[in-house]
This record gives structure tokens, sequence and C-alpha cells, in this order.
């Protein structure tokens, strides 16, 4: 492969699901509610067909999961630990995680969109 200087590509992981101990209210506490989780992770395009040139989507799946047994009380933190995991990954230039709570809203989803970005040098 021979991208460009300044091509990038982006991994994603999207409509996953994830059981997580979350929720502000007390009938909440103790039990596993659904969330979807999609994420985009922004690479430098990889230079060569191996993986260490890419983000694993497992990893990102298996964060999300993690993130999910710790008890959290607002979706809004969650997807912002889930960005910052991902961020961390040498290769993330940026990040977005979309994060929605079924069962919030009657006919609908409550959630949350969180974007980070690597600053520069």
């Amino acid at each position: 492969m021979a991208p460009e200087d300044d091509a990038t590509v982006e991994v994603t992981v999207s409509a996953l699901q994830v059981a997580a101990d979350i929720g502000v209210y007390s009938h909440e506490h103790g039990r596993a509610q659904p969330l979807l989780v999609d994420v985009a992770v922004r690479i430098t395009a990889p230079t060569a067909d191996r993986l260490e040139q890419s983000i694993d989507y497992q990893r990102i799946a298996d964060d999300a999961h993690a993130l999910a047994l710790d008890r959290t009380a607002l979706i809004e933190t969650y997807a912002m630990r889930l960005a910052q995991r991902c961020l961390a990954h040498p290769r993330a230039m940026a990040v977005e995680v979309r994060v929605s709570k079924a069962g919030t809203l009657r006919g609908g989803l409550a959630g949350t969109r969180v974007v980070l970005t690597r600053a520069p040098g």
C-alpha cells in the first residue's frame, strides 16, 4: 500500500449491543440495561497490510463491554470513557462515540455523542 502522506481511514464499530449497569434513578441500579454503541476512530492510513497498522475492532468492542461492567450514572460519562480509551491507541487521531439507551423514552432512544481529537505534535 502506498497511501498519500495525509491519507486517513476510519475504523468503525456499529450497532454494538452492550448490557451496562447505567442510570441515575434507583430503579436502574444493579440491573443491566441495553446500550447501542457506535464508534469511529480516525487513523493514519496503513502503509502495510497488517493489523498493527490499524486498530483491532475486537479491542474497541472489548473496551465497550468492560466499561459497561462499571457502575455509571450517565451515558455521557460512559461515552467519554470509551472515547478516551480509543484515543489512547497510538494510531488514533480522532474518535467519535455515539451511545443510545433503549427504553429511556417512549417510542425512541436517548443518547449522546462524544468527539475527541488528539492534540497535534
